[in-house]
């Protein structure tokens, strides 16, 4: 039987997500928002331990639900039959670097591969590591453009118009132009929600998967480059009402790209990463994690006191000030209570994040049983086996 999707699901954070492995892409919680029919076949199939397909039956799809070994076997034949075989070897992240396999392997395939992808989630969260990150396991060179720090985008993305006295009216092209030239780079196209819209017109020609030329200017009859074999552009974007100078991306944009959704650790990996970067004793970083967990959780609920989450990147500055003879106390001090709102007395974000902090620097034990550091390293790694299953 011929299949037009191959669906592996699985559980992150509570949420039903998968992947189309027959052509390389990622189901998010966006998607099954507006398919709560799929949400629900893609689930049987998670506690089933199988894979959901899908074929043509007239001019509508057809489901049924097969193992996981037909799948892979399938998947291999096609593939042989429609593209090049996908063949890179590493398909686990580096082991100083916390992400899920699933995303690391639709990550490094897609920059193979020179097809674009768009990095979302909350700032901090490792969406720019993991794009070097990616980049230096298949050896190749990433070139970096901040659009959101880019005030003329014609400027960055094209170049300039000059003139002196001794060589008249030149073209200084961007270093851009010299970048897309290059083949196999990966080009990455930081904060693109809050880059100007001339920037995202410029670049709809560029990002397309069949012209992928950049023009010069305007008019019909302007001089194109055109995009080397084997580019990449990863996109990053922040999401959450924490990001004011953000914008909707324009639907045809967004839709030049694969959308690969980052988060920050879990508990988990945030204290294996942490009790890898310092000496800490083990309470504190018990501690610290457990007050992260709080505030993080706070954000995502239904009615949120609090606007903003914290990041793995405050995280690990609050370790190097412990590690500087900082008590934990004072590195919230001077790190985590800044970020939060005092308006409003003791009805402000502050407070509460105040109240959330004592809640565990009050006495020598955290409110909660932690156990054996081990085995929540342990843990962590059946948790990324069971992902990547």
């Amino acid at each position: 039987m011929q299949y037009e999707q191959i669906i592996d699901g699985y559980y992150e954070d509570g949420e039903v997500k998968g992947i189309d492995m027959l052509n390389y892409i990622p189901l998010t919680k966006d998607f099954f928002k507006t398919r709560p029919d799929m949400k629900q076949r893609v689930e049987k199939a998670i506690n089933t331990k199988t894979c959901l397909a899908a074929y043509q039956r007239g001019t509508r799809l057809g489901y049924k639900f097969i193992t996981k070994e037909e799948a892979n076997k399938h998947i291999g034949e096609t593939t042989v039959s429609k593209v090049k075989v996908y063949t890179f070897n590493n398909n686990t992240p580096p082991e100083d670097f916390y992400i899920d396999e699933l995303k690391w392997r639709f990550l490094v395939r897609n920059i193979e591969k020179g097809k674009n992808i768009m990095m979302t989630g909350p700032s901090g969260c490792g969406k720019t590591d993991a794009t070097f990150k990616a980049a230096k396991a298949l050896d190749r060179e990433v070139i970096y453009f901040n659009l959101g720090a880019t005030q003329d985008p014609r400027s960055t993305l094209i170049g300039n118009t000059h003139y002196n006295k001794d060589e008249g009216t030149y073209f200084s092209e961007s270093s851009f132009i010299k970048a897309i030239q290059q083949e196999n780079a990966v080009i990455l196209l930081d904060e693109l929600s809050r880059a100007h819209p001339e920037a995202w017109n410029i670049l709809m020609t560029v990002l397309d998967p069949i012209q992928r030329y950049l023009r010069l200017d305007e008019k019909s009859d302007s001089p194109t480059i055109k995009v080397a074999e084997g580019v990449s552009f990863i996109a990053t974007a922040n999401i959450g009402s924490e990001y004011t100078a953000t914008r909707i991306i324009d639907r045809a944009l967004l839709d030049r790209f694969a959308i690969l959704e980052m988060d920050v650790l879990s508990y988990e990996q945030e204290y294996q990463l942490l009790s890898s970067k310092c000496n800490v004793n083990q309470e504190t970083l018990l501690k610290l994690c457990d007050i992260i967990k709080d505030i993080r959780k706070e954000v995502k609920s239904d009615t949120p006191r609090i606007s903003t989450t914290i990041s793995t990147r405050a995280t690990l500055e609050i370790v190097e000030l412990l590690t500087d003879a900082f008590t934990l106390e004072q590195a919230i001090e001077i790190l985590i209570y800044p970020l939060f709102s005092d308006e409003g007395g003791n009805d402000s974000e502050r407070t509460y994040v105040k109240q959330v902090v004592q809640k565990y620097l009050a006495s020598n034990k955290s409110k909660r049983v932690h156990g054996d550091p081990q085995k929540i390293a342990k843990n962590l790694q059946n948790v990324i086996k069971n992902i990547g299953e």
